[in-house]
């Protein structure tokens, strides 16, 4: 009833008048990201100081400079003013006063904030460096410098989020945001509301375009909750709750699943908790003869001396962590098999299901306790996918230097093949298990499920590893193998001085060829074998942006024709009086927002926004006359529109669909049977109270803006007139809602090609496919 009535405080305080579109809404909500050219004039200093040999990448969604690297004995020199006995928080500061810009940066002294610093062999050294605005951190802003001895700079890897003009006064309270969390958590797993707990809020700046989630491209402030059950359970839910409107944002489970030892037993019961039973074998002690507890004390001990004996590493924090593991564990959840089929990394111990504590799942579990402690990569779409493909690698590289279990040659790169169930992955030959072995592969996953396919485009990162190891041919790319040796010295470099959190594929095609190169002239490295890194990133596409996740904008014309308006409105002047809104039940919350540099548009300042809601709607913006479509005609409807409606997994509460009627507005028919390029992409939940339910619907979240067309053929000759309608169901959970901008009603004919008006932010989008399997 609370958070009802805080919903509908919130809305009427936005309210407008049914059928009159009000210019009215809280612009500073929305501070889009648009690509933008770094400055030549600094990037040519750095290509002078090297000689040309400095390699410079850029992010995809803001266009600014991600990545610098150069060769350690090419560094980039001191910068101005500082000694040899600088700090090496100091050199990352001056060096980015000077070079900040191109990052997208302004004032660096205030924008950055020291993480820490870590320290490397020959003198190097790694800051950590993390972005704030207004003293606010920037979710995923973060920046690696490196610098050698002399304190030159040799890399400088990370996203930074430029332009950010928002206001961190939050206009919902932490308390309101942390009930909601748990809320959206115990409607989520279906818990109660006692059986979560949750710590206490922090205020943080999200944008998808850093994390390259699904979601419209502007920056948030919100309230950042992380949830979990006070029962050990495998949750451990991010939550991102908007601290000026309250709705969820994103939200994502953290848990990984799949000498200083503690092993517990709790033998199958549902009962026992973490860490359960025990210990019933610790440190030294001699074995049980219980095959689970035994096999989970050994393996601990092959990760810990892996990471000791080759890189120097003291248990998964470095600080001598204990290995504490939970065998035969059953999940309290009664919908959850007992025994439990699974294993996960809590954030503090090992848990593994009866049968799963077998040696490369022992060493992936527990890496993932490694990259908590060392990149801290989010759990969600390609930071996830790198994590888990990096927990696999070291679980096989364990695997293949043990002894242990089956070795053969036709299980070799197989993840998990002791386990009950057979092997789950193939890194040599991700598709035999339908995962991508690169970039544009038809099966990279592109869903919100599976945090974004984090187990799913792992295959990526996996293929990768196999090619550095052991070499071979793949997609016109010969690479010869480095052994895993070399290969693990490379890849754990990236992962524990390189890795940003939110590092993606691009990231990590830079970041292996840097890791490669930082360790030339140590452990018979040798610039022959960074070429071989470098072959095995471009055969598995890392430094592309997959093809394969929805559709593009929808083309306008076929080429060599342009468009003939019928009917176009840019939705540039408010007072037009060609729109009309309503509602059919419920609150009508269509706006005209307030146009200014921070909102949220295709093209221009204004735009339509359908915000979703919370309770019961049924609510449209309709066109208030008849267009006349000529007869014999070919017309088309083309939209711009971001959506972002409420969800939980793949149950699609909310949505929008796009009616026209041919009798004035007197009945309405849905317009799905007309869309010819990105129609509806899923099915409002029939199972709840959506006026819409049942129907197709465009639901979920867009990867910001894209266009759709529809073919008006069947209705040349006749009066028309069209309408965006969005249904909302008691969810108790309300988000963004519908953009929509630059509406076209138009014929094509020869000519020259339009020209688009469109945000270059919107062209470099895609829309999730929410209706392939895996």
């Amino acid at each position: 009833m609370e958070k009802t009535a805080r919903v509908m405080a919130i809305i009427a305080a936005l309210a407008i008048v049914p059928s009159i579109l009000a210019v009215d809404f809280i612009a500073s909500q929305f501070t889009a990201v648009a690509p933008q050219i770094p400055s030549p004039v600094l990037e040519d200093q750095l290509k002078r100081q090297t000689d040309g040999e400095v390699r410079i990448s850029y992010h995809a969604g803001t266009g600014k400079v991600r990545f610098i690297g150069t060769d350690v004995d090419k560094p980039l020199r001191r910068p101005p003013g500082l000694g040899p006995t600088a700090s090496p928080e100091q050199t990352a500061l001056q060096f980015l006063t000077t070079y900040g810009e191109i990052f997208g940066l302004t004032d660096p002294s205030r924008q950055l904030r020291t993480v820490r610093t870590t320290e490397a062999d020959r003198g190097r050294t790694f800051v950590r460096l993390q972005q704030v605005h207004s003293g606010v951190p920037v979710l995923g802003g973060e920046l690696i410098v490196q610098s050698d001895e002399a304190r030159n700079v040799v890399s400088v890897d990370g996203e930074v989020l430029p332009d950010i003009v928002l206001d961190v006064a939050p206009a919902i309270a932490a308390e309101a945001a942390r009930q909601q969390a748990l809320e959206m958590v115990a409607s989520t797993y279906l818990l109660p509301l006692a059986a979560l707990r949750s710590t206490t809020p922090e205020l943080w700046i999200y944008n998808p375009v850093i994390l390259g989630g699904s979601g419209p491209r502007f920056s948030q402030l919100v309230w950042r909750v992380e949830v979990q059950p006070i029962d050990p359970l495998p949750i451990d839910e991010m939550v991102l709750v908007d601290a000026r409107i309250g709705a969820i944002t994103l939200h994502f489970d953290q848990i990984g699943n799949a000498r200083n030892r503690r092993i517990y037993d709790n033998r199958n019961s549902r009962s026992n908790g973490l860490p359960g039973n025990g210990p019933v074998r610790s440190e030294g002690q001699a074995a049980t003869g219980i095959s689970d507890v035994d096999r989970a004390y050994d393996h601990a001990g092959d990760v810990y001396d892996f990471y000791k004996t080759v890189h120097g590493r003291d248990s998964v924090d470095n600080r001598g962590m204990a290995l504490v593991s939970t065998v035969r564990y059953c999940s309290d959840y009664p919908w959850d098999d007992c025994p439990y089929e699974n294993a996960f990394w809590n954030g503090q111990q090992m848990v593994y299901g009866a049968g799963f504590s077998v040696d490369d799942v022992v060493a992936h579990e527990l890496t993932h306790g490694v990259t908590q402690n060392e990149s801290k990569l989010f759990y969600y779409m390609q930071s996830g996918a790198i994590s888990e493909s990096f927990s696999d690698v070291w679980g096989e590289f364990i695997d293949l230097s043990n002894g242990a279990g089956n070795d053969a040659p036709d299980v070799r790169w197989k993840m998990g093949e002791d386990l009950p169930v057979g092997a789950v992955r193939s890194m040599s030959d991700p598709p035999e298990y339908r995962d991508p072995d690169k970039i544009t592969s038809p099966y990279y996953w592109c869903d919100e499920m599976d945090q974004g396919g984090v187990h799913i485009n792992s295959g990526v990162g996996n293929k990768t590893a196999y090619l550095v190891a052991d070499g071979g041919y793949f997609n016109g790319w010969t690479v010869v193998g480095l052994g895993i040796t070399k290969t693990s010295k490379i890849w754990y470099e990236a992962q524990s001085v390189l890795l940003t959190s939110a590092a993606d594929y691009q990231d990590l095609y830079d970041l292996l060829q840097q890791a490669c190169v930082n360790l030339v002239g140590t452990n018979g490295i040798t610039a022959g074998d960074c070429q071989q890194v470098r072959t095995a990133v471009n055969a598995t596409e890392m430094n592309l942006l997959p093809r394969s996740c929805g559709a593009a904008s929808a083309s306008v014309c076929p080429t060599g024709q342009s468009a003939h308006n019928i009917f176009f409105d840019d939705l540039e002047n408010p007072a037009s009086g060609r729109w009309q809104s309503g509602a059919l039940s419920g609150i009508n919350t269509w706006y005209y927002p307030q146009p200014s540099s921070l909102s949220y548009a295709a093209s221009g300042q204004y735009h339509f926004l359908g915000r979703d809601q919370s309770y019961r709607a049924d609510f449209y913006i309709a066109m208030m006359s008849d267009i006349s479509l000529p007869g014999g005609s070919t017309p088309n409807m083309h939209f711009n529109h971001a959506f972002d409606f409420v969800h939980l997994g793949p149950t699609f509460l909310n949505g929008g669909v796009v009616e026209y009627s041919t009798n004035g507005g007197v009945t309405w028919t849905d317009a799905a049977s007309l869309f010819v390029e990105n129609g509806y992409v899923g099915t409002i939940d029939s199972g709840g109270d959506n006026p819409l339910a049942g129907r197709r619907g465009f639901v979920a979240l867009s990867y910001g803006y894209y266009s759709s067309r529809l073919d008006l053929s069947s209705l040349a000759g006749q009066n028309v007139r069209f309408r965006f309608r969005i249904g909302a169901g008691n969810t108790g959970f309300s988000s963004y809602g519908w953009f929509i901008d630059d509406v076209r009603l138009y014929t094509c004919s020869s000519g020259p090609a339009p020209t688009a008006t469109v945000n270059p932010n919107a062209r470099k989008l895609y829309l999730p496919s929410l209706l392939n399997g895996h």
